[in-house]
């Protein structure tokens, strides 16, 4: 079984899911009350979303 199908849409859905969580999380910073949690969900939704992309550097 060629792996690259499934590959492909787990790069979509890290993709999809982590561009969902960086925009809460950007939301969420826009009150001063809730700056730094924001901030945090952000950036680990940015991580997420480029996860498959930085294993495709480091692994690859």
């Amino acid at each position: 079984m060629n792996p690259d199908p499934l590959w492909s849409m787990i790069t979509y859905l890290c993709n999809i899911i982590g561009m969902l969580v960086c925009i809460g999380g950007l939301s969420l910073a826009h009150y001063s009350r809730h700056l730094w949690p924001g901030r945090i969900i952000a950036a680990a939704g940015f991580l997420l979303a480029a996860s498959p992309t930085l294993y495709g550097l480091i692994a690859g």
